[in-house]
């Protein structure tokens, strides 16, 4: 088992310790200016990537560790901030952003932090991996050794994690994928706005109930944030038409009463209505060129030029941006994104013909690596 010294620096988008001591290396479960030895379990390009096993293996500790509450945080791969508090986790997140945003951001703008009201016991969606060969049933290893026990999950919340704790009952688990061909695979336990009976599936794709924000409360945060942005930008605008790209149901729109809204998607389950200044198009916005249905959705007797566009991707962002900003010279962009490199890659894009306004952090996902960015851009 090769193992290598490391002396942290600081930490990347994706929450591991960055270390140049003898080369370049990045340790999961690190703390800046932490120093000791971690176990190599991949090596690329001149690159090392580590993992602590032990803070035993430390021989210098930061000040911020703590005891992590969830006894499984050293070979778990969910969660990567547990061994710290979260006021620091929130510094990390913001300083990680920075960093990367760093010379795109004009000097007048500053990133703005939401914080999570708690930190555990906010989920609403979990998925739980089962391996009916080797009778395991649970959440993914770092390293995929084995499989987690689920029930003792800190994250989902009581709904959530009580209906997981019944799945490990008499191995009811068993039950339930019993009829299904694969032989390994996942449930998902979700709970759909408004519910309080969780749903169950298996092997079907992610959100396949509908899709909503793992987070309620944050998810509210962030809707609320888009209206306040939308009140603060466009209220002077008569009925401004907003392209809502990637819209799902439309829940980041839903308070814009006084516009005319196109919402785009290929999981919209919505149904337009002759009363409702919402239209849902079904599309797949990653087949090639979407942009030209998008363009006859508003092109209609009259060209219709969006007073606003809302971009909320998937993690790999969105696919032929530049056809976007070519044809549809919006006023304002509002571009949420789950992944931070590839918010950077589409905003290297816009901001040859958009200036940025402003940026906000919304974690949505604390005690984990991810969060929620928000860039609004206006046209130059």
């Amino acid at each position: 088992m090769e193992k290598i010294n490391f002396n942290i620096e600081h930490i990347d988008p994706l929450g591991q310790g960055v270390s140049k001591k003898d080369q370049i290396a990045f340790i999961e479960k690190t703390l800046p200016g932490e120093e000791g030895s971690a176990v190599v379990y991949r090596k690329a390009k001149g690159v090392v990537f580590g993992k602590l096993i032990s803070p035993q293996n430390l021989t210098v500790k930061s000040p911020d560790r703590i005891e992590p509450e969830c006894s499984h945080f050293y070979e778990c791969r969910g969660c990567q901030y547990l061994h710290t508090n979260y006021k620091t986790e929130l510094k990390f997140k913001t300083d990680s952003l920075h960093r990367m945003f760093d010379k795109l951001l004009p000097e007048s703008v500053e990133i703005k932090t939401h914080s999570a009201k708690n930190r555990f016991g906010y989920r609403n969606r979990v998925q739980i991996h089962y391996n009916l060969e080797k009778d395991e049933f649970g959440l993914i290893s770092s390293h995929f050794e084995h499989l987690i026990n689920a029930s003792e999950c800190l994250l989902p919340s009581g709904i959530v994690s009580n209906a997981v704790s019944n799945l490990y009952k008499n191995n009811r688990w068993k039950d339930i994928v019993k009829n299904n061909a694969a032989k390994e695979g996942y449930i998902e336990v979700y709970l759909q706005a408004g519910e309080t009976d969780p749903e169950i599936s298996v092997n079907k794709p992610y959100a396949e109930g509908g899709f909503t924000q793992v987070n309620d409360v944050m998810g509210k945060v962030l809707t609320d944030l888009v209206t306040l942005l939308y009140n603060k930008y466009l209220i002077k605008i008569s009925e401004p038409i907003v392209m809502d790209i990637f819209g799902g149901n439309g829940n980041l729109s839903k308070s814009f009463e006084t516009s005319r809204i196109k919402i785009y998607d290929r999981y919209s389950s919505i149904k337009s209505t002759n009363k409702s200044n919402k239209e849902f198009i079904n599309i797949d916005l990653y087949k090639k060129d979407p942009v030209n249905r998008l363009r006859k959705s508003l092109n209609k007797g009259t060209t219709l030029i969006p007073d606003l566009i809302i971009f909320d991707p998937p993690r790999a962002g969105v696919k032929y941006i530049e056809s976007y900003l070519n044809y549809f010279i919006a006023e304002f962009i509002f571009y949420i994104s789950c992944d931070p490199s590839t918010l950077k890659r589409d905003t290297l894009k816009i901001i040859d013909k958009y200036d940025i306004l402003e940026m906000h952090l919304i974690d949505l996902f604390p005690g984990t690596r991810h969060y929620e960015t928000l860039i609004v851009f206006k046209k130059n």
